[in-house]
């Protein structure tokens, strides 16, 4: 079984959530900067905690975790955001309305002790990113059973995976945003483990490129004998093509021409892009994943066991 031990600082889905104790930092009576207790009942001071934890979530993603009716949400969240502790924006979407995207502002992370967070207003694909992660790592938790793959295991990771280039010997980072584990296939199944990128949106093809030849140095570099599968999140079918494009040119790269050809046909073989919109509950259970071998919709499952459970 894979050893994977997961870091309680980034971990993004505890088994529990705690109640915070708001903490403020010190600041003069009166001062404008200090954040207004008074918005911060057990229901919000609940969606600021989640909000800490996973610095994007949807307002649906909310309901989902806080097991809350959906006005009720709704209504707390306006009033965070209207105390100027939560930032909230509806990205443009092809097909209907999106839902509200809600994060920290800096008052909203003071509340709970959190670091400031970035600016994020003027990153709509950034915000959009984030809350796909967490959105794959909630369907599987809550529908991922009912079609054969159990969670084992998620975390964020904010600075990538470090690997060293089997060619120059240099310290490089795959820039992978989460690491997640599963148990696919029936009882007595397979461990697999997902590196998980999301930010596919606005990212010229040269990046992507990029990103994709990482994967094949990091497999390449990786004495784990269970290779990771790359799962890559792309906000619509237009998005998920221009990946799987891609993928299909990967040994073009430049950090992919001194790799052998095997490694480079094993990274294809692992590469699985899954589409978010318009139905992203449905990322671990709904034919949304394809690959670059098979570009039908097939589950996660599917792909998974069929086209990417090749050892390396």
């Amino acid at each position: 079984m894979l050893q994977n031990p997961m870091s309680k600082v980034v971990l993004s889905c505890p088994d529990s959530w705690a109640e915070p104790t708001p903490s403020y930092p010190p600041s003069a009576a009166g001062s404008e900067a200090e954040p207004p207790l008074r918005v911060l009942r057990p229901t919000g001071s609940q969606l600021v905690a989640l909000l800490g934890t996973h610095e994007v979530l949807t307002s649906g993603q909310l309901v989902r975790l806080t097991g809350l009716p959906e006005r009720t949400v709704q209504h707390h969240l306006g009033l965070l955001y209207r105390a100027g502790l939560v930032n909230r924006v509806r990205p443009p979407r092809e097909v209907g309305t999106s839902p509200y995207h809600c994060w920290l502002t800096a008052f909203g992370a003071a509340a709970i002790g959190a670091e400031k967070p970035g600016a994020r207003s003027d990153d709509l694909a950034g915000v959009q990113a984030t809350a796909a992660l967490s959105e794959l790592w909630l369907s599987v938790r809550d529908r991922g059973r009912g079609v054969g793959l159990e969670l084992r295991g998620w975390r964020r990771l904010p600075s990538g995976l470090p690997y060293q280039d089997p060619h120059t010997g240099t310290i490089r980072e795959l820039p992978a945003e989460a690491e997640m584990i599963v148990m696919s296939g029936p009882p007595g199944g397979r461990e697999m483990r997902l590196l998980v990128v999301a930010r596919t949106e606005r990212v010229p093809a040269s990046r992507l490129a990029a990103v994709l030849a990482r994967f094949a140095c990091f497999l390449a570099a990786s004495s784990d004998p269970s290779a990771p599968v790359l799962a890559v999140l792309a906000r619509t079918p237009r998005v998920a093509e221009r990946v799987l494009t891609t993928a299909d040119t990967l040994g073009e790269a430049p950090a992919a021409r001194h790799l052998e050809e095997e490694v480079i046909a094993t990274a294809r073989r692992r590469v699985v892009v899954g589409v978010v919109e318009p139905h992203p509950v449905g990322l671990s259970s709904e034919p949304v994943w394809a690959t670059p071998a098979d570009r039908r919709a097939l589950r996660l499952l599917d792909v998974l066991v069929e086209h990417a459970g090749s050892a390396k």
